[in-house]
């Protein structure tokens, strides 16, 4: 058995290294469609062995960390559920994202655990009659990055019912989150945004996340030192606000409090948790990081932990009516390069004409018709495109995330 895994391990590096060469032959190869039929077949099964996730073929069971949802505006249903999509709840790489029929303003927030975050958005019926594919991932995520989204699942599925929670917050206020040790006499010292504060004097509201505490309103606090001392009833997690001396809001403070002898622990996992955010923020920008922050504390405090080993099994496909017009591949496939990358768009419906957008919005039919490469060079480009063709369905909008290496 052992000798099997390692067969499976050293065929699965081989062919991770040949991938993007057999990816670059089909580009060249593109005007075949027998041959490139034949290479789509062994690039997916190939890709399936490696534990990547292939562009979708034909339905093929698999497992895979799951994203999840963030900020959902108007009716979105995941292809072949029957529920709604709702702020913080999981997203599958790779599934088909339907918006609904009525008009208006439809938008949802993808965030998954290898580093995408894709918004995807519709204010026409014509528009929303599309639907949207979520990318597969692009490489294989972290441990530690699966256990963040799911633990963060997990506290936005308990928090449904708060709804500030994931919106714009109270007052547009800067915003913190701080993990510090409650001492034995029941203080804490802060650091960050309350310890760049002028020296003077603020007061505070303190609102304890568990309600059977009391709320203080107009707590003084004198700022002195080059860090903020507040005092807590206990151990536990609070939201503050800081007032001036004006009782204008300054800041919207989040505070985990841990005893003495869970700083070892949780101080690291909260800094592996920081650095990660980000580290995808910086990749791609606009992450929720404050309030994701404030999830993955709860969610250390609390004990909460993943309920699904933080993975499920997942299938994807892609739409096998013959009346929609085929999905647009990348061709090479999104990920990371260490140089400028040429992307190619393909279509395998004859006489179909793709749009596509390298700016992040969606694209439209009044939208750029693809005719050449499009050249990623020196950052990030993210493309969104579809396909149409007479007499048929537009195809899902696809998203390809092709990012640069920085070398500094």
């Amino acid at each position: 058995m052992q000798l099997l895994i390692d067969m499976i391990s050293t065929l699965g590096q081989t062919i991770s290294h040949a991938r993007d060469g057999l990816e670059r032959l089909m580009g060249l190869v593109r005007g075949r469609s027998v041959v490139i039929s034949m290479l789509e077949v062994i690039t997916c099964n190939i890709l399936l062995l490696t534990g990547f996730p292939a562009a979708p073929v034909h339905q093929k069971p698999q497992r895979l960390p799951f994203g999840i949802a963030w900020q959902v505006k108007g009716a979105w249903k995941e292809e072949g559920q029957d529920r709604a999509i709702s702020s913080g709840d999981a997203v599958r790489p790779g599934s088909l994202l339907r918006p609904g029929e009525a008009t208006g303003r439809h938008s949802i927030l993808v965030l998954l655990p290898d580093g995408q975050r894709i918004l995807y958005e519709c204010f026409l019926a014509e528009d929303c009659a599309r639907s949207f594919r979520v990318p597969s991932l692009y490489r294989r995520p972290a441990p530690f990055a699966v256990d963040l989204l799911a633990r963060i699942h997990e506290v936005l599925i308990r928090r449904k019912t708060d709804a500030e929670f994931g919106t714009v917050q109270k007052h547009r206020l800067p915003r913190d989150e701080v993990l510090t040790v409650l001492e034995a006499d029941k203080q804490v010292q802060i650091g960050g945004l309350a310890a760049a504060l002028p020296n003077g004097h603020y007061t505070y509201n303190l609102q304890p996340l568990n309600h059977e505490q009391l709320r203080q309103f107009q707590v003084a606090l004198e700022k002195t030192k080059p860090f903020v001392t507040l005092a807590l009833p206990s151990s536990g997690l609070y939201d503050l606000t800081i007032f001036d001396q004006w009782n204008n809001p300054r800041i919207d403070l989040f505070v985990a409090a841990i005893e003495p002898e869970q700083k070892a622990k949780f101080v690291k996992q909260f800094a592996d948790a920081k650095a990660l955010l980000g580290d995808w923020d910086e990749d791609y920008q606009g992450w929720p990081i404050h309030d994701l922050q404030r999830a993955y504390l709860e969610s250390l405090l609390l004990d909460i932990k993943p309920q699904s080993g933080n993975a499920q099994v997942v299938t994807t496909s892609v739409s096998t009516d013959s009346t929609e017009t085929a999905e647009p591949r990348f061709l090479p496939r999104p990920g990371v390069f260490d140089g400028d990358t040429g992307v190619t768009l393909h279509c395998d419906t004859p006489g179909a004409v793709i749009h596509y957008t390298f700016d992040g919005s969606q694209p439209l039919n009044g939208s750029p018709v693809y005719a050449a490469p499009i050249m990623v060079k020196g950052t990030e480009l993210t493309i969104k495109a579809f396909a149409t063709a007479p007499g048929k369905k537009d195809s899902a909008v696809v998203t390809g995330i092709f990012r640069i290496k920085d070398d500094n």
